[in-house]
């Protein structure tokens, strides 16, 4: 019995190390990032908004509204065609009073303006008798009997339906407060929506003259977004202890000529109710505007309803906004969908949402199942990952988010919903890679076993292979083209005797050759297949591909010349500084290209990862070819092909030993630059012509260039004293008449 209660103490208290155990295979890093992601959340910084702000500016790009016909608002638009006819803005009122006295005598249901007269007008009769100098007393008393503008202007608008635009001001200095007093009182359903209107200290109105014939007044004002970009419209804003209507929702009122209604629960503002249709909002009262694309036939021109030349069509029964288009008058916003639109035309977006009922929504709540949305994938994905490993749970992350991403496609399509799922995927994704990671980093842990265990026995390319994929610990291969090198230090015998009492020394000769070789080699994408002595054996192409191996191949060797030199002249200060006999390394370098069987070769009981074919030969015995033409880079035929630009010669037509079939070598001197070099033009031109004439047999001429070649450049001395030798023989054992031009080699 006390055994039993002792190990149920026991296993409670190590229940919390169980839980680390399960935690090590990344779940604990997960769920401190889901936390943190959920916080963040709920925190809902600026950053955040404004980024689930670009997706839903996606969403309307996507699928703009589709405005119905017949379209109930239409603009009437002081534009760059009026400013030019009728001068420049502010026009004398008496204008503004034409234009509203035909719009509605052409039947406007309710004309609107996104202008704001604060002041009298300047060029009213009496503005200018007192403003114009030197003016006879007969003509100012004249002037001063008319009518101002400003009064032929208010009795138009008396005479109509007219809303004037207001502008709430976060200043108290310049603000007039005109018309506050008037402004069109709200009636509550539900709690007090005051404490959830933004307030402003003060309002720009109209003079006391237009602002008293008016029907209505309304917010001109538009909230936009730090970028610019107006989404969310406050329908009502509060300023001092009254509600202030947007210009959109007080035309609504005039025209309907119902009082608004707002309605309140707990958490804010649920919507405006007018005409007995609820507009509704978020807690603070704003909507989201669903833009359709701008239309300039929606765009009346100011002059031609002032000149009376408009269809009645297009006035009759709609709702009318006055506002501009001139980019002299600075009146320009932006949408999700364009940039530089009228501001008016945000007016006109806000009416037809409301009038057609095609306003977006984002429920409060729809923030909730957001966030519910972000807990259950993460905790889905922490579970699952471990367990059922990356591939599979990817196959259900990749499922998740297509759902998601479906849904939210579905609810804005089909119901106007704005859902924002971008947060919950990128989180998910990032809780995923930190659980992919951390059992990555194990896995790397027990590579890294491996390669400490087995890097004292194997190449460091296999045992890279052989801990990123065991399973490939079997022997076979695969067929791929390739480029084959092989670099061999000449006289090496000779040198190593000057060695015989020191093995160290000649030991560390070697190594001071071979490392600069081989990062030449490695920096290239080459790999090492052996070190035999001096010599090295390296190919490219495998095991990573590299559609560029010849090129790569070529620039190596290239490359390992100037090294060698530095390195021969290193030796020389320490030969001279010790006394001894100098004697420079020389190397030859076989390049070859062709198809080999690359893979892991040798017995069941040892193999290693290396090259088979007979290409691999050819460039071994190209390299042995090296003395004898007096080319330190000889390549063959189907390398060269690949090196267009680089500074080739062509060699000879050449059987190498051990095989029958000729190739065409060349000896490789340089890159594109010195291909471009006269000097070396000529040179090959040289050659060129030599071979022609040896290939033809024409003796004499071919001797003649020997000299020629010798003469131009020294480092064709071996080269024009080898085809001489054979030259010289060919004139006293001349070839067979069927001979072919081929040179078979008798040594390696």
């Amino acid at each position: 019995m006390a055994s039993n209660i002792a190990a149920k103490v026991f296993d409670s208290l190590t229940q919390p190390v169980k839980w680390l155990f399960f935690a090590g295979s990344g779940r604990f890093s997960a769920i401190l990032v889901l936390i943190a992601a959920l916080l963040l959340q709920i925190y809902d910084p600026p950053f955040l908004s404004n980024f689930r702000d670009r997706v839903f500016d996606y969403y309307q790009q996507s699928l703009p509204r589709v405005a119905a016909e017949p379209r109930p608002v239409v603009v009437i638009d002081i534009d760059e065609n009026s400013l030019l006819n009728l001068g420049q803005w502010p026009w004398p009122r008496s204008y503004l009073a034409q234009l509203v006295k035909n719009a509605t005598r052409k039947g406007a249901a309710v004309i609107g303006f996104d202008i704001l007269f604060a002041e009298a007008d300047r060029l009213s009769p009496d503005k200018i008798s007192q403003s114009i100098p030197n003016l006879s007393s007969d003509i100012k008393t004249h002037l001063s009997t008319l009518p101002s503008f400003d009064s032929i202007f208010a009795d138009e608008i008396a005479a109509s339906r007219v809303v004037l635009g207001v502008s709430v001001s976060p200043e108290i200095d310049g603000a007039n407060n005109y018309g506050m007093e008037r402004v069109a009182s709200f009636a509550a359903l539900g709690k007090d929506p005051n404490p959830y209107l933004k307030t402003f200290p003060a309002l720009i109105g109209n003079i006391d003259e237009l602002d008293k014939a008016a029907a209505g007044r309304g917010m001109v004002s538009l909230d936009q977004d730090f970028d610019g970009i107006v989404r969310r419209v406050p329908l009502a804003n509060k300023v001092g202890d009254r509600i202030v209507p947007t210009l959109a929702l007080d035309m609504l009122r005039v025209a309907t000529g119902r009082n608004v209604v707002i309605q309140t629960n707990d958490n804010g503002i649920v919507g405006f109710k007018i005409a007995g249709t609820l507009v509704p909002t978020d807690t603070k009262g704003r909507i989201w505007i669903k833009y359709s694309e701008f239309d300039p036939e929606q765009y009346i021109s100011a002059l031609d309803v002032i000149n009376d030349t408009v269809d009645p069509a297009r006035l009759a029964g709609r709702m009318v906004l006055v506002g501009t288009s001139a980019t002299g008058l600075k009146d320009l916003r932006a949408s999700p969908l364009t940039s530089n639109l009228p501001g008016v035309e945000m007016h006109l977006q806000l009416l037809e949402n409301i009038w057609t009922q095609s306003y977006m929504f984002r429920p409060d709540y729809v923030a909730l199942f957001e966030w519910l949305g972000t807990l259950l994938t993460g905790l889905t994905l922490i579970v699952l990952v471990p367990l059922a490993g990356a591939r599979m749970t990817l196959g259900l992350l990749v499922f998740v988010g297509t759902v998601a991403v479906s849904s939210s496609a579905y609810f804005f399509i089909y119901h106007s919903v704005l859902i924002d799922v971008t947060y919950t995927l990128f989180a998910s994704t990032l809780i995923y890679i930190t659980l992919v990671y951390a059992n990555y980093l194990s896995t790397e842990q027990e590579r890294t076993r491996i390669r400490t265990a087995f890097a004292l026995y194997l190449s460091p390319e296999l045992v890279s292979r052989l801990s990123a994929s065991p399973e490939s610990l079997v022997l076979g291969g695969e067929e791929k083209e390739m480029t084959f090198m092989f670099c061999d230090i000449r006289e090496f015998t000779v040198i190593s005797e000057s060695y015989k009492h020191d093995p160290q020394g000649l030991t560390k000769l070697i190594n001071r050759f071979l490392t600069p070789m081989t990062g030449e080699i490695l920096r290239r994408n080459g790999t090492i297949d052996k070190y035999m002595g001096d010599s090295i054996m390296a190919f490219w192409n495998a095991p990573i591909d590299n559609p560029m191996h010849p090129k790569d191949a070529a620039d190596t060797a290239l490359q390992m010349i100037p090294h060698l030199s530095k390195l021969n002249a290193e030796l020389k200060i320490e030969a001279i500084a010790e006394e001894r006999t100098f004697k420079p390394l020389r190397v030859g370098i076989g390049l070859n290209t062709g198809s080999c069987i690359v893979g892991n070769l040798g017995s069941e009981q040892r193999f290693d990862y290396s090259v088979l074919g007979d290409p691999v030969n050819l460039a071994s015995r190209l390299e042995g070819q090296s003395k004898e033409y007096g080319f330190s880079i000889i390549v063959g035929e189907s390398t060269a092909q690949h090196l267009a630009g680089y500074a080739m010669i062509e060699l000879d037509l050449i059987a190498v030993k051990g095989k029958y079939d000729a190739v065409r070598i060349y000896g490789l001197l340089g890159g594109p630059e010195l291909c471009e070099d006269p000097d070396f033009s000529a040179a090959r031109k040289l050659v060129d012509e030599f071979l022609g004439h040896y290939r033809t047999r024409h003796w004499a001429e071919a001797l003649e260039l020997t000299a020629a070649m010798k003469e131009h450049n020294p480092r064709f001395d071996i080269f024009a004293d080898m085809y001489k030798g054979r030259i010289e023989e060919f004139l006293q054992f001349p070839p067979p008449a069927d001979w072919d031009g081929v040179y078979r080699a008798t040594r390696k």
